[in-house]
């Protein structure tokens, strides 16, 4: 296969790759999957977002970062491509060559349409960038904000928390202005948990209250300052 087409398709197959990674990053700072493929894929390509979509990602530090390398690497990848295509279009290539590149793109794409695929993939991705500590730094993400000290928010309990193995009514959270809305496990979601209800690693919490507890609530270090 000519050389100019080769490093075409590896080329557009890296810049898949890319957008998969960064989805997944801005997942685990509390993004929907789906919206999140969407924002890097359109930072990917330089298009623009909608005014609520911007200000998601303009008040997270860590979305900010993921989206200014995807802006960088959409310039730079769109010159490679023309340049490419250029010097495909001043050596042409057989049908052949073009059938094969074709496969060769359209191979990782349709493996990517797979749910259970991608959802494996996906779950592998997340558990290696887990480990970035700027990612962890603010995984709570403001689903609903109703003013500047209030809102609904999504908080996970990682390893050291100390709310891991209490009841909601034993960790008196409530005093803290916090009010447990839903618990997302892996296998159940739990909707109007009732005190008795006993929090677990891994737990996600929907919880509607004080916005700068719910941060700290997720700060392994801060979670001894509530005094639950």
């Amino acid at each position: 296969m000519e050389l100019n087409l080769v490093f075409l398709v590896s080329f557009i197959l890296v810049l898949i790759i890319i957008v998969e990674l960064s989805a997944i990053a801005l997942k685990i700072t509390g993004m929907d999957l789906h919206k999140a493929r969407f924002q890097a894929l359109s930072a990917l390509v330089t298009v623009g977002y909608t005014t609520s979509d911007s200000e998601m990602v303009v008040r997270h530090p860590a979305r900010r970062r993921i989206i200014m390398v995807l802006m960088i690497l959409g310039y730079l990848g769109t010159a490679t491509i023309v340049t490419a295509l250029i010097s495909i279009m001043r050596h042409p290539v057989t049908l052949l060559q073009v059938a094969i590149a074709v496969v060769i793109i359209l191979l990782p794409i349709s493996l990517m349409s797979s749910s259970r695929f991608r959802t494996s993939l996906d779950r592998g991705i997340e558990r290696q960038l887990t480990r970035h500590k700027a990612l962890q730094k603010r995984s709570v993400e403001e689903v609903l904000r109703l003013d500047r000290r209030y809102g609904v928010s999504e908080v996970t309990l990682e390893k050291g928390n100390l709310l891991i193995g209490q009841s909601i009514a034993a960790s008196k959270i409530r005093d803290k202005e916090l009010f447990i809305l839903a618990i997302e496990r892996k296998d159940s979601f739990i909707h109007s948990p009732r005190g008795e209800q006993v929090l677990y690693q891994g737990d996600k919490l929907i919880v509607y209250g004080k916005l700068i507890n719910a941060y700290e609530i997720m700060c392994q270090k801060c979670t001894r300052d509530l005094d639950i």
